[in-house]
């Protein structure tokens, strides 16, 4: 049974947050912030990794260091089941005023409808990709959420149209990208063969296993090419830097450089000319700096089954393309080998393929500028976002 809100707001809002990605984790803790500001007396607990704490959130569970994509969850069901059924009952115990779900609908629906039974308002903040694949769970979402702050500007319409109450609040790489300087010269580059490369291989640890060697030996392929061209690669954390220098160690390629930290994929990204990138947030924040890029990610056979499945069936797979900067563009404007077998050579003639064309290099930086300046908003989508949920707990 749910608690009456007049009973449950005697006290100081408590708002409930769920992340289950690094990713998620950087958002609902900029989240967070913005929300003291105007609920400063508010409890923050929720499913939390190491940002939504240091940002104040109380952690119920940590799901961040377990993330996975496509298969994993499959996988690893039991965990996340057991886990799930603990949160459900930390939820209805606590009956907060608002639950905002970040991203991961594998995670957030069943807390979401959790959190609906103990009378909570639901504000999803990021929305889960609805319009790309089994469009049908639309409907779920329109019951499951008071309302959905947007991240992409054609969300909302496609959103509203049916039945859902959302708004485009801004992207958050808004603010979280600063704006380069100088964007490297590509045509000197080109002429010269002196290229900066980011090689960007994803943050979960099955991504850094799956992607650095490949990417290893696309540097290697770059360098045999253009003698002059550096290669950097971007490590989240520590961890994920010490595998990285292991695997280039075992290659002995010792020329590349790692670049450690949070940010180290705009770092990166800020000074490169060209960048190869496993799918994801990542391919926006090149596209933040007019980076042209190769996207892949690679997938075992499970997911490659089902895949041939999905792709086979329009009802299941909404969209021609998989990349963000793809769907956002309307067509292929970068190659995106999606889903990979693994085939490091196909992965290299991509990308030489690419990086010899000049003029498509420039076309594609234009491109890429003019997609990330349609997400703009006059303020930052956090603070627009904390503006939606404040709105719910008055």
């Amino acid at each position: 049974m749910s608690l009456d809100r007049s009973v449950r707001r005697r006290g100081p809002a408590t708002i409930f947050l769920s992340a289950a990605e690094a990713s998620g984790d950087a958002h609902a803790a900029k989240l967070i912030r913005s929300l003291r500001t105007l609920l400063p007396d508010a409890r923050f607990i929720g499913v939390a990794g190491e940002q939504m704490a240091a940002a104040g959130c109380e952690v119920v569970e940590d799901m961040t260091k377990n993330a996975g994509m496509l298969a994993a969850p499959v996988l690893k069901a039991g965990y996340y089941y057991r886990r799930i059924r603990r949160i459900q009952k930390v939820i209805a115990s606590l009956a907060p005023d608002v639950h905002v779900p970040v991203d991961s609908p594998a995670l957030n629906w069943h807390l979401a409808r959790a959190a609906k039974d103990a009378g909570s308002s639901v504000v999803y903040y990021i929305a889960p990709q609805v319009w790309a694949w089994a469009p049908w769970r639309v409907k779920k979402l329109a019951a499951l959420a008071d309302h959905v702050a947007c991240i992409l500007p054609f969300e909302q319409e496609y959103l509203r149209a049916r039945g859902v109450n959302a708004t485009y609040v801004g992207h958050p790489i808004c603010e979280d990208a600063p704006q380069a300087r100088e964007l490297p010269d590509i045509t000197d580059a080109w002429f010269t063969g002196s290229w900066r490369v980011a090689l960007l291989p994803g943050s979960r640890p099955a991504e850094i296993r799956g992607h650095t060697d490949p990417l290893i030996a696309v540097a290697k392929a770059i360098r045999r090419r253009w003698p002059k061209a550096r290669c950097s690669f971007a490590a989240i954390n520590d961890a994920s830097a010490a595998d990285i220098r292991r695997r280039i160690d075992r290659q002995g390629a010792n020329d590349i450089d790692v670049v450690v930290g949070t940010s180290a994929a705009l770092e990166v990204l800020s000074t490169s000319s060209f960048a190869v990138a496993g799918s994801g947030t990542v391919t926006l924040q090149a596209a933040w700096y007019g980076v042209p890029m190769v996207i892949f990610y690679r997938t075992g056979l499970l997911m490659r089954a089902l895949y041939r499945t999905v792709g086979r069936c329009k009802r299941l797979l909404a969209t021609p393309h998989l990349s963000l900067v793809n769907i956002l563009a309307g067509r292929r404007l970068v190659p995106e080998l999606m889903p990979w077998k693994g085939d490091t050579r196909q992965l290299i003639r991509s990308v030489l393929e690419v990086m010899n064309d000049l003029g498509y290099l420039h076309e594609v930086r234009a491109e890429l500028k003019n997609i990330v300046a349609r997400l703009h908003t006059p303020q930052s989508a956090s603070d627009n976002a904390a503006g939606i949920i404040a709105g719910y707990v008055r």
